[in-house]
């Protein structure tokens, strides 16, 4: 797949399910989801599951139930019970959440580190809140790591422009810029691109390598935001490759196991090109039909269960209960979030439900500056720094070149019929994957 692979600019049509009364906990519970969307609302005859394929996305727990029920039905006689139709597909904003929480574990450092290069003291500088390394709200964190590497970067584009000797204070800064046409420009970025590219271990001050090793694992998150929002399959692509193997060195070893199998699905003779491109292809939506206004499937899923939770609370009572809003409303809310829009537009009401967001320049600005001056981001200073964050790709590739692409190979890669049911019930009783294990941290 190339590096360059745009979906064309279009706008995704999408019907609400109406309420799926089951547990998905549970294999039996999975079952039951997969007849009631399928038989009982989409009203599918038995014929339509004997050549098609149907994708189903999910996180890390659904798409491990939805594999262990069909190695289960590996043996019935009908199409429709063995599930051959059915394709489980980790999904993208799962994987995005799962690592920019890896990103809070490896970078978050310690109240009494002292380091500049830490997570916690970009926190505290600019005062967020809703973080922690335990718990952290997705918005809030985001936000955090994308300003840490913002201000990392103009830390080392201070440092470069402080080299040609014509000041180094922010109008300085300024005024140098401006006299850069695009080839000068470029080239300035490239070099401080390739500040961060250096292999890590060549670093001896630890707080430097910090940063080096944040600006790494923190661009693959960026690249992957990006991939989503403008429907980049190649980019996408490449971000799945790098997190592969970033996930074999986090401790999250079911969903590095998903990242294994997801990889296989999208880049591997286990599929088609036209199956590949599907795969990816499908895990994004676009509701508005502008250009950079895509993101993902299972995101749009979580809009609609938000604004079912925000109905539920608001209209629930004694006249209204949960049966009849789930009966009579959860169906509808597409449809009046599509006449209010009209009625907005006809009226030329101008309304904007985003949430407004804070300019961080300033906050950006100043934490550069502090990088810069204090020399933490050049590895200059003499701080003492407790917290060492790992090198992901160091630690992972041991692993990955040892047995986990073996044990990997050996369960997916094998003939269904020799599936026994040892390593059925091993992979139905494993714990829903949590976002932090403190065991095999290390490992």
């Amino acid at each position: 797949m190339p590096v360059i692979d745009l979906l064309p600019r279009q706008k995704t049509t999408h019907s609400s399910l109406g309420a799926i009364p089951h547990d998905e906990s549970t294999n039996v519970g999975n079952l039951e989801v997969l007849s009631c969307i399928f038989k009982d609302q989409y009203k599918l005859p038995d014929e339509m599951f004997n050549e098609r394929l149907y994708l189903i996305y999910g996180d890390q727990k659904t798409t491990q139930r939805i594999r262990t029920i069909k190695s289960r039905r590996t043996k019935s006689t009908r199409a429709v019970d063995r599930l051959d139709w059915v394709l489980p597909v980790p999904a993208l904003f799962h994987l995005r959440m799962n690592y920019l929480y890896m990103l809070n574990r490896v970078h978050f450092g310690a109240l009494d580190d002292g380091s500049l290069a830490t997570l916690h003291h970009a926190m505290n500088m600019w005062t967020r809140k809703g973080i922690s390394r335990t718990n952290a709200n997705f918005h809030a964190l985001e936000q955090l790591v994308i300003h840490s590497f913002q201000s990392r970067v103009c830390a080392l584009l201070w440092n470069k422009l402080g080299d040609v000797r014509l000041g180094s204070t922010r109008e300085d800064i300024d005024r140098i810029l401006c006299t850069y046409d695009s080839v000068r420009l470029h080239s300035l970025v490239r070099e401080v691109v390739n500040c961060y590219e250096q292999e890590s271990q060549y670093i001896i001050n630890l707080e430097a390598r910090n940063h080096i090793l944040f600006l790494q694992h923190a661009q693959t998150y960026l690249l992957l935001k990006y991939a989503i929002k403008h429907a980049d399959l190649g980019l996408i692509l490449r971000a799945i490759r790098r997190s592969s193997v970033y996930f074999h060195a986090s401790g999250q070893h079911k969903y590095a196991y998903e990242i294994l199998y997801l990889l296989r699905l999208v880049c591997t003779d286990a599929s088609s090109p036209e199956l590949q491109r599907a795969v990816l292809a499908n895990g994004l939506v676009n509701t508005s039909g502008a250009e950079d206004s895509w993101f993902e499937t299972d995101r749009l899923v979580e809009f609609h269960n938000g604004t079912l939770k925000t109905l539920f609370r608001d209209r629930r009572g004694s006249a209204m209960t949960v049966q009849y809003l789930m009966e009579k409303c959860a169906l509808n809310t597409e449809f009046y979030q599509s006449l209010d829009n009209n009625i907005t537009e006809f009226l030329q009401h101008a309304a904007n439900g985003k949430h407004p967001q804070k300019d961080a320049s300033l906050d950006i600005q100043a934490m550069a500056e502090k990088l810069f001056r204090s020399g933490s981001i050049t590895g200059t200073q003499g701080n003492s720094v407790s917290h060492e964050a790992i090198d992901l790709f160091e630690v992972a590739l041991p692993r990955l070149a040892g047995d986990c692409l073996c044990k990997f190979n050996i369960k997916e890669c094998r003939d269904l019929q020799d599936i026994d049911l040892n390593d059925i019930d091993e992979e139905a009783i494993e714990d829903i994957d949590t976002f932090f294990e403190d065991k095999n941290e290390q490992d």
